[in-house]
C-alpha cells in the first residue's frame, strides 16, 4: 500500500496545481491526506521545486500535444494561442482516465476554449472548433462553410477573412457532408 499510496501523492503533485499548492503551505498535512510515512514524504521533499516544474512542464506538453492531434484544424487555426490556452485549461483541470481521456480531454478543452472571453480570435476558428469537437454522427448548423475553412486551415493560409454562410453539417457513419445556403442579399 505505501509506494501505491506514494504513486498516487506524486500523480497529484505533477498534474494538479492545487496539489502543488498544498503541498507547498503544508506537507505534514498533504501527507497525511494520502496516508504517507515520515520516509515516503522525504522521498517527496527531496524532488526540488525546479525538478517539478520541469516535469510538469513536460506533462503538459505531451497533453497539448495529444489535444492538438485530437483537434489539427483547431490547433493550425489558432496558432500558438492554441497551446498557451490549453496549458491554462490543463493547469486547471485534471487529465481524466480511460481509453477516451485525451479525446474527452479535447472535448472539455474545446467546451473551455469556446466559453473564453476576450482570447482574440477570429469567429471562424471558433466554427472549426465546433466542427472538430463534435465527435461523432450528428446535424449541425455553422456560421461558416466548415470545408472551405478546413482546407484553409490545413494548408496553413488565414481563416481570418472568410466569409459568413448558413452551413448545415452532417455526419453520419464516419462520413462527413456539407451543404452551403446561398445568401439572400440580391
Amino acid at each position: 500500500m505505501p509506494l501505491a499510496a506514494l504513486q498516487q501523492a506524486l500523480a497529484h503533485l505533477y498534474t494538479d496545481e492545487r496539489a502543488r499548492a498544498r503541498f507547498r503551505s503544508d506537507p505534514e498535512a498533504f501527507a497525511r491526506s494520502f496516508e504517507l510515512a515520515p520516509a515516503e514524504l522525504a522521498q517527496l521533499s527531496s524532488i526540488g521545486e525546479a525538478r517539478l516544474h520541469v516535469y510538469c512542464d513536460s506533462l503538459d506538453r505531451k497533453r497539448a500535444n495529444e489535444c492538438a492531434r485530437t483537434l489539427p484544424l483547431s490547433a493550425a487555426a489558432f496558432g500558438p494561442l492554441f497551446r498557451r490556452e490549453f496549458v491554462r485549461y490543463a493547469r486547471k483541470v485534471p487529465l481524466g482516465a480511460g481509453a477516451r481521456r485525451y479525446r474527452d480531454d479535447a472535448a472539455a478543452f474545446a467546451t473551455f476554449l469556446s466559453r473564453s472571453a476576450g482570447v482574440g480570435v477570429c469567429a471562424p476558428a471558433f466554427t472549426l472548433l465546433r466542427f472538430e469537437a463534435n465527435f461523432g454522427s450528428g446535424v449541425r448548423f455553422y456560421r461558416y462553410f466548415v470545408p472551405d475553412l478546413a482546407r484553409l486551415a490545413a494548408r496553413g493560409d488565414s481563416i481570418e477573412t472568410a466569409e459568413a454562410v448558413a452551413t448545415l453539417v452532417v455526419r453520419f457513419l464516419g462520413r462527413t457532408f456539407a451543404l452551403r445556403f446561398p445568401s439572400r442579399a440580391r
